[in-house]
């Protein structure tokens, strides 16, 4: 087998570091009750990812061209920055200790997120994480939103790294897609959306949890190898 000797690592938030899909979920659940749209699950689970424009596309394509998707798009936001308010957001289990473990290792890490930068700092700063990454990239800063992969290659470039030596840490389909279409590593921990055939495609590897990128040996490399058929 041949080595791969990542250099750096390139990390979603949202799924990911933090448990806001789940409160991102409660408040379009919330938002398709006062609205009484049906499906809404279905549809919210396939824009994961997506930025607010694509989103409403998406809104648009299931409920009509008629649908004000934009003010749907506002209430959720609206809804979800009232929970995160009221209860705060979970960090996803070993979100820190993985990030602290990588930066002691002397890797390069970057977050390449969907959400505004503003929302970004304010959510990081708040978990106490920003400090850990030394480039940001977010969805307000680039012209094409995940699946696509400008973000992924945006993040590469403001680390002065070809993809090729960089892996990308990501929860969903759309972000995986995003980050293997520009040419990095993907690890996928799942979150709110499971991983299919066709994604398992794109790995490189399938964890159950972040603390399982510690694995023995991450600072002499890893080798290449898939852990599925």
């Amino acid at each position: 087998m041949n080595e791969f000797i990542p250099k750096a690592f390139v990390f979603d938030m949202d799924g990911l570091l933090l448990d806001s899909e789940a409160v991102y979920e409660k408040a379009w659940i919330m938002a398709a009750d006062m609205w009484n749209l049906d499906g809404i699950d279905r549809i919210h689970k396939s824009v994961l990812g997506f930025s607010e424009a694509d989103t409403i596309l998406v809104l648009k394509k299931n409920y009509g061209q008629d649908f004000d998707a934009k003010g749907f798009w506002d209430l959720t936001t609206d809804l979800s920055l009232d929970i995160m308010n009221e209860t705060g957001v979970p960090e996803k289990p070993f979100a820190r200790e993985t990030l602290a473990w990588l930066k002691n290792q002397s890797y390069s890490i970057a977050l390449a997120s969907s959400n505004s930068r503003e929302l970004v700092i304010h959510l990081m700063t708040k978990a106490g994480m920003l400090s850990y990454f030394d480039v940001m990239v977010c969805g307000d800063e680039i012209a094409r939103a995940k699946p696509d992969p400008e973000i992924y290659r945006t993040a590469c470039q403001k680390l002065s790294m070809p993809p090729c030596d960089c892996v990308a840490v990501e929860d969903s389909p759309n972000g995986i897609l995003s980050a293997w279409n520009a040419g990095l590593k993907c690890v996928m921990i799942p979150d709110r959306v499971p991983a299919d055939e066709n994604i398992k495609k794109h790995l490189w590897k399938l964890l159950d949890n972040l603390d399982e990128l510690k694995v023995e040996g991450l600072s002499r490399g890893f080798e290449i190898a898939t852990q599925f058929p």
